[in-house]
């Protein structure tokens, strides 16, 4: 390959990257994230767990219901973002107790992909056992 072939195709790697790029990101479009149940999820050890989960994508933090007195909850609820503005998804994994402070279970941060319409699994482990299932597409 000549000098001025390599030259070419590296311009046009350059053309067409951003671009690539660009279409892979969920910035700018909605977030659908479905968070489906939990597993084998503690708490503070005096009882069964309140499990919750917040989601966060840039500024904003959605969390799901309670699930009272269950390690393995089921939410199968939708949280929905608008014209986010990362395509970083922070879960956090939390117990709720009534007379003092939530305990904090776990955390994973995913990088959204944007290709195709697929929906994408996501597992977050909590930090002692047990995980969270959920699903995300941008559109």
């Amino acid at each position: 390959m000549t000098p001025k072939m390599k030259l070419a195709v590296f311009v046009s790697l350059l053309m067409v990257f951003p671009f690539q790029t660009e279409a892979a990101s969920c910035i700018g479009k909605t977030v659908d994230v479905w968070v489906i149940n939990g597993h084998d999820l503690t708490g503070d050890g005096l009882q069964h767990p309140d499990p919750y989960v917040k989601i966060r994508i840039g500024e904003v933090t959605k969390r799901t219901r309670i699930v009272y007195s269950n390690a393995d909850p089921v939410w199968y609820q939708r949280l929905r973002f608008y014209e986010v503005t990362s395509s970083l998804m922070r879960i956090d994994i939390w117990e709720a107790d009534r007379f003092t402070a939530d305990d904090h279970l776990g955390t994973c941060i995913e990088q959204m992909d944007a290709e195709g319409t697929e929906w994408h699994p996501v597992v977050c482990r909590a930090t002692d056992q047990g995980y969270v299932k959920l699903f995300y597409r941008c559109f």
